[in-house]
């Protein structure tokens, strides 16, 4: 198992990431599972660790979707903790279809959350 993608979820806090929310994949590279994680302290050569909080099976994506994450809202409200399956288009805000989890802060559990109240700012304009 190797990690995937992620984000760092800062909540303003001190510490400029305790919290993350990312993917593992197995050796073939193919996503298996969505993890958050809290910041434990740092290796003897100063290197930082975490602990894993949750984890939960990697969404099935239809084609034409992806996992979002690092640019989402929950009620219009940005909120780096929540993680949403999300359709591709060239809106410039994509609603989330079917499947959004948010890392709750205090716990570190990935709580499952109404997809009709997510949506996830669409980086791929940016690259065009």
């Amino acid at each position: 198992m190797k990690q995937g993608g992620g984000t760092c979820i800062s909540a303003g806090t001190r510490d400029p990431c305790p919290r993350v929310v990312g993917t593992l994949m197995d050796a073939t590279g193919k996503e298996v599972a969505v993890y958050a994680s809290i910041l434990d302290g740092r290796d003897e050569k100063g290197k930082p660790f975490s602990i894993v909080t949750d984890m939960i099976p990697y969404p099935k994506l239809r084609k034409a979707h992806h996992l979002d994450w690092g640019s989402c809202r929950y009620d219009n409200v940005e909120d780096e903790a929540v993680i949403a399956v999300v359709r591709e288009s060239r809106r410039t805000r994509l609603p989330a279809v079917d499947w959004a989890y948010r890392v709750d802060r205090t716990s570190g559990k990935l709580v499952k959350v109404d997809p009709a109240r997510v949506d996830c700012y669409n980086t791929a304009l940016e690259a065009d």
